[in-house]
């Protein structure tokens, strides 16, 4: 067993971590509603139609997300 082969396992642990890191910080700063609410605001080039309903479909999933269950009555 060369050294080679015992720095692979750590080396491929570091890689998964930092992918899945990426993907992560990707997820949150490009794909999130907010995130495309934004950029279809400050974009020129797109229809006002466009925008408005793309801030219309990913404001009610943001404010899906942000509700919270209520607790069941006690009646």
């Amino acid at each position: 067993m060369s050294p080679w082969d015992l720095l692979f396992v750590p080396g491929a642990l570091l890689f998964i971590s930092l992918l899945l890191a990426g993907m992560s910080w990707f997820e949150q700063r490009v794909l999130s509603p907010r995130s495309m609410i934004l950029h279809s605001a400050r974009s020129r080039h797109v229809p006002l139609e466009h925008v408005e309903a793309l801030v219309a479909a990913q404001s009610e999933k943001l404010l899906k997300s942000l509700a919270r269950p209520e607790p069941p009555d006690e009646s």
